[in-house]
C-alpha cells in the first residue's frame, strides 16, 4: 500500500542499508571497522592532530571503497517512494547515519547526513565545504585558494 496524497515521511537509516551494498559497518562483531581499527586513533580531532596521515589514509581507503559499490534495492525503493510522494503532493526526507552517497546516487534528493559525508571535505582555514572524490592529504589545497 502506498502512502496517502500529501504524506510527509521521514526515515531514519543506519549502516545496515549500505552493508547490503558491500560497505562495512562500524560495530558489527568481528567484521566492523572498529574490530579492525581503533576509532580513537582514526576518528577524533585528537587523532588527526597526532597522526593526520594515518587519519587521511583511513578515510581515503573508505572513499576508494565507496567508488566500488552501488546503491542496492533498498536505496532504489526509497528513491522511488520519494518520487511517488512528490507527484502526489508529499515528500520524503532521509536522515542517515551513513557517510556514503548511495542514497543520492539512487536518486534521493532530501538526504540529511548526521555524521558527515565521505565525499566532502572542509577547509580548516576558510571553513568551506567542497565535494572531494579522490584521495585527500596534507599536500592538497583548498579550492578557494
Amino acid at each position: 500500500m502506498l502512502p496517502k496524497r500529501g504524506s510527509r515521511i521521514s526515515v531514519l537509516i543506519g549502516a545496515g542499508i549500505s552493508a547490503a551494498s558491500g560497505l562495512p559497518t562500524f560495530r558489527e562483531p568481528g567484521k566492523g571497522l572498529w574490530a579492525k581499527y581503533d576509532p580513537y586513533k582514526l576518528a577524533t580531532p585528537q587523532a588527526f592532530h597526532v597522526g593526520p596521515d594515518d587519519v587521511h589514509e583511513f578515510y581515503n581507503m573508505r572513499r576508494r571503497l565507496l567508488h566500488e559499490v552501488h546503491p542496492n534495492a533498498a536505496h532504489l525503493a526509497l528513491a522511488d517512494l520519494e518520487k511517488h510522494l512528490a507527484v502526489n503532493g508529499g515528500n520524503l526526507t532521509i536522515i542517515t547515519q551513513n557517510v556514503d552517497d548511495l542514497h543520492e546516487r539512487s536518486g534521493s534528493t532530501k538526504v540529511l547526513h548526521i555524521h558527515g559525508e565521505l565525499l566532502k571535505a572542509r577547509c580548516r582555514s576558510c571553513e568551506g565545504v567542497f565535494r572531494w572524490n579522490s584521495d585527500l592529504g596534507r599536500s592538497d589545497r583548498c579550492p578557494n585558494v
